[in-house]
């Protein structure tokens, strides 16, 4: 099932997160990946896996997903979660725990997904 197949490359990307893992992230990223973080700041695929796992700006502790919901267009799919994230942010000195709303797309090439796109934002509160 489509939802099951995404939640797995979810799921493979906070692991990536968490270890801090260059290869495995960038193998999960489509070569033209483009991300707009919280902050609103846009990101490549070197960009992304430079922050999220090389320079120490945010360094995950914990990303949980809930609430997904997957829609598929052929070899496309777009996803729609809640990310629950602890993460020592650099630029803040401190641990940031927040509840993100996140789109993300990915495209099925030779058998497998891959992370195209992406955009995060703060979640309302409820």
């Amino acid at each position: 099932m489509i939802v099951e197949e995404i939640r797995k490359v979810l799921e493979a990307k906070a692991d990536a997160l968490l270890r801090r893992s260059v290869d495995d992230m960038a193998a999960l990223l489509h070569p033209d990946f483009v991300y707009v973080n919280a902050g609103g700041v846009t990101l490549d695929k070197a960009a992304y896996i430079h922050v999220g796992c090389t320079s120490g700006a945010l360094v995950f502790r914990e990303q949980r997903i809930s609430e997904l919901e997957v829609r598929q267009f052929d070899d496309f799919a777009v996803a729609t979660m809640l990310l629950n994230d602890r993460f020592f942010s650099q630029r803040e000195g401190r641990e940031v725990s927040g509840t993100f709303r996140s789109l993300c797309v990915f495209r099925k090439k030779d058998g497998s997904w891959q992370w195209l796109a992406g955009q995060t934002m703060k979640a309302p509160s409820p």
